[in-house]
């Protein structure tokens, strides 16, 4: 099983991945992103492209990680609760009050791979636009769903 983890990889995300399905006696288990949906929710769209620019590097393509896996691969949509606890990226998506929580913030790995100065960037203007309203203009809608998917995908191969 790899839990959010094959993005941080590397060079060795293929290696690793086969290296999964060459010890597993049973099904092989990853929790990852769709980086082409991830980079779509407001907060890589309208305020930190640079990760959304750097997931699409190095989070592997879902068919990509099935070819690597081999046999059968179901893929299944994750969708986020509002109320999650996991503080992930992917969980900001109705709270953006968390980019302003420099605890939140340090539980993201975008967060913290990202240059102080973007991130000192990002946080002004998510402030700036919540100050204002702007936010809730724009994105207000999302608050008001029970779970919403920023692909977080599941694969399962046998």
């Amino acid at each position: 099983m790899a839990v959010l983890s094959v993005h941080h990889w590397d060079e060795e995300r293929e290696a690793g991945v086969r290296e999964l399905r060459r010890v597993a006696r049973g099904a092989v288990v990853i929790l990852t992103y769709d980086a082409t949906i991830s980079g779509a929710m407001w907060l890589m769209a309208d305020y930190l492209p640079e990760v959304a620019a750097l997931d699409l590097r190095i989070f592997p393509p879902l068919e990509k990680l099935a070819e690597w896996l081999g046999g059968d691969v179901r893929i299944a949509k994750v969708p986020i609760p509002r109320d999650t606890p996991d503080w992930m990226l992917g969980s900001f998506w109705a709270h953006p009050e968390r980019v302003l929580d420099a605890n939140a913030r340090a539980a993201t790995s975008g967060f913290a791979r990202m240059p102080a100065d973007v991130v000192e960037r990002v946080v002004s203007e998510v402030s700036f636009d919540l100050a204002r309203g702007l936010w809730d203009r724009r994105y207000g809608h999302l608050r008001s769903l029970d779970e919403f998917d920023v692909g977080l995908r599941l694969l399962v191969a046998r």
